[in-house]
């Protein structure tokens, strides 16, 4: 079903409706200059029509491609309940099926989007549909409980919250245009997006009136914390090694889905035949999650923007000689490196003449290449009083410093200098410079008095003049130390090994800085406060917090580490 197309600037507007499965209908809009069969650029969106404001689809158009924007269920005006991520693979799948089978469709499909529309994609990629061609996923995780909702086990709590406010909102006003009567539910929300930060510190999690009735994902996943069958079920982590098709995967170093955007990249790479590993485009800038300014947090970088490597024409040039069968001719990775000023291409990731290095962390307060002594260090963690978010790889706001530290991107960690329930290590000055630039790990050794906690591993840029800038950092929670799928408490008292992700970055510390790893156990709220109990995530009270006290092991026989990818000099 399709309404009568009009002419809007220089292209064909025509509204459809897009039948599925079960028999609902999702409406989208297609832009074309005529009625010649193209190819299609599909974009599955559920933020409605604002979406297309931002789309690149004038030069699609102009590039030979018609355009398609379809509105997710339950949302821009398309049929049935928004259960977030539950349907985009089956309704990706009868929305490709259907769109082939259009007259001014040449049976050619590629996919385009950041975030959710690059989730929707990867949705569908794994299937192997007939007809897609491409897919440009950008800032998009590779999976949806280990890397969205959680991560190592701990509750992302600031882009949960976030989120779902956002789109809590949103679909109320959708309700309202359709005249229901929603004036109690928009103010409750509006009395919940007044104190954010309250917001952020209520509990028990689950509990969000407004947010959990009109959005049930809040409180599923936070139910579905210890279902892996669930996660299975919506997700495609397990699926897209089976992706087919060319594909142009594109992160920021501060983006939260940074390491989605690089495992996607490589499990594909790793699993595919030749000519679609060949055909698999990496690029990650100095950017935060839909922000590709080259501004982020406290750093301009210099040639940063996507701009500065014309990144629209690459997409474009991509997509041409995807849907026309021709081999990608874009570099195989594409890097932003910071503290150097400059893009650089690579062939591979990681880069094959890494020179990984093992750097010790000694009781002493110190960080180098030496094995140090035994030893150990102490700290205590009040759940009461967390260690506070500032910067990072965030998708948050409201901060009570007017919303800079919950803005993503390097920051200056000297305002956290006063606490003492934070370990620092930090190296000699550097007498020459050092690039590490790849995937970041930390190994500790420690041990807790509580039933459950978490431990944090920051990375830390160390200036001349005494500014700290925050490079990158992880979680771990102790009770997941060996994956979501495999659950084990700790013994209080007891010494575990714990890996805690870093992600990746691509960092020159320039000579006469300092490399420094900061240790804690909290970062609220981009995480939510472990309480010690071992109680999971969304039903926890203040009644259950416990203080812990922290120790943590160096030396022979306890190498807490981290594993720095240093690139030689060229």
């Amino acid at each position: 079903m399709a309404a009568t197309p009009q002419r809007v600037d220089r292209a064909v507007l025509e509204r459809v409706e897009v039948p599925m499965r079960d028999g609902l209908r999702l409406r989208g809009v297609v832009y074309r200059v005529d009625g010649a069969p193209r190819p299609v650029v599909l974009v599955r969106t559920p933020y409605g029509e604002q979406t297309t404001r931002n789309l690149p689809t004038l030069p699609l158009l102009d590039a030979g491609f018609s355009v398609m924007v379809q509105f997710c269920r339950g949302t821009g005006g398309s049929d049935g309940e928004l259960r977030t991520f539950e349907n985009e693979a089956d309704d990706g799948l009868d929305t490709i099926e259907w769109l082939v089978k259009q007259p001014w469709c040449d049976g050619n499909v590629a996919m385009f989007g950041l975030s959710y529309l690059g989730m929707c994609q990867l949705a569908v990629s794994g299937h192997r549909p007939q007809g897609l061609r491409a897919i440009v996923p950008i800032v998009a995780p590779d999976d949806y409980r280990d890397g969205l909702a959680y991560r190592q086990g701990a509750f992302q709590l600031g882009q949960s919250l976030a989120w779902h406010m956002m789109k809590a909102a949103q679909q109320l006003g959708d309700a309202a245009a359709r005249g229901e009567d929603v004036a109690e539910r928009f103010a409750a929300l509006g009395r919940l997006t007044a104190d954010i930060p309250a917001a952020y510190r209520a509990l028990p999690l689950i509990d969000r009136p407004v947010i959990g009735d009109v959005l049930p994902s809040w409180r599923t996943f936070l139910e579905k914390e210890n279902d892996p069958d669930y996660w299975r079920r919506i997700g495609y982590s397990h699926r897209v090694a089976r992706t087919a098709v060319p594909g142009l995967h594109i992160g920021g170093w501060f983006d939260l889905f940074l390491r989605g955007t690089i495992n996607t990249y490589t499990t594909i790479v790793r699993n595919a035949d030749p000519e679609t590993a060949r055909n698999q485009h990496l690029i990650i800038g100095p950017w935060a999650h839909g922000d590709e300014t080259g501004v982020t947090g406290e750093v301009f970088y210099e040639n940063g923007s996507a701009l500065a490597i014309n990144l629209e024409e690459q997409q474009l040039r991509f997509l041409r000689e995807s849907i026309a069968g021709e081999p990608t001719t874009l570099p195989p990775v594409q890097i932003y490196v910071m503290g150097a000023g400059r893009w650089r291409v690579e062939n591979e990731w990681p880069l094959a003449r890494t020179d990984w290095q093992t750097w010790y962390l000694g009781p002493d307060g110190t960080l180098g290449r030496e094995m140090p002594a035994e030893g150990s260090l102490t700290y205590v963690h009040d759940p009461h009083d967390p260690v506070p978010t500032v910067g990072g790889a965030l998708l948050m706001a409201g901060s009570p410093d007017g919303g800079l530290s919950y803005q993503p991107g390097s920051r200056d960690q000297r305002v956290l200098d006063g606490r003492s329930d934070i370990l620092r290590f930090v190296s000699p000055v550097l007498d020459r410079d050092v690039e590490v630039t790849g995937p970041l790990t930390v190994r500790l050794f420690a041990a807790t008095s509580a039933a459950d906690t978490d431990f944090t591993a920051k990375l830390i840029d160390v200036h001349p003049d005494g500014r700290a800038m925050g490079i990158a950092d992880g979680i771990v929670r102790a009770r997941y130390r060996n994956g979501m799928d495999q659950p084990s408490p700790v013994v209080p008292g007891e010494v575990y090994e714990y890996t805690i992700d870093l992600g990746a970055t691509s960092q020159v510390f320039k000579a006469g800085h300092r490399i420094r790893v900061d240790i804690a156990s909290s970062n609220f709220p981009c995480y939510d406060r472990n309480s010690g109990s071992g109680k999971p995530a969304g039903e926890v009270t203040e009644d259950d917090f416990v203080t812990a006290t922290q120790r943590v092991f160096f030396g022979p026989a306890h190498p807490s580490s981290i594993r720095l990818p240093v690139i030689p000099a060229e």
